[in-house]
């Protein structure tokens, strides 16, 4: 039982590991997954900044024309933030 134990708690071997590593590298689709990546991230982060945005500026401007304090930024604001983090999940996970 003792020995058992040893044997859970011992690590593999370095050598299979980069083995392992390696073959599943090798495995991958080559090329293109630094662009695809990097497609993914401004697919993500573009809507969320430019809805926020987009809404903030037009509650500020409603804002100014109506009068009414910081209401109507924080509304649309908030408004904006949503609908971009619904686009960017819509995003994430390929539903364009």
């Amino acid at each position: 039982m003792n020995e058992r134990r040893e044997q859970s708690f011992r690590r593999d071997d370095p050598a299979a590991r980069a083995r392992r590593d390696v073959e599943r590298r090798r495995r991958r689709a080559p090329g293109g997954h630094f662009w695809s990546s990097l497609a993914l991230v401004g697919s993500i982060g573009w809507p969320i900044v430019l809805l926020a945005t987009g809404g903030a500026l037009l509650g500020w401007h409603l804002d100014r024309r109506w009068g009414t304090g910081v209401r109507c930024t924080l509304m649309l604001l908030s408004v904006g933030t949503t609908l971009g983090t619904w686009v960017a999940f819509r995003a994430a996970q390929g539903d364009r």
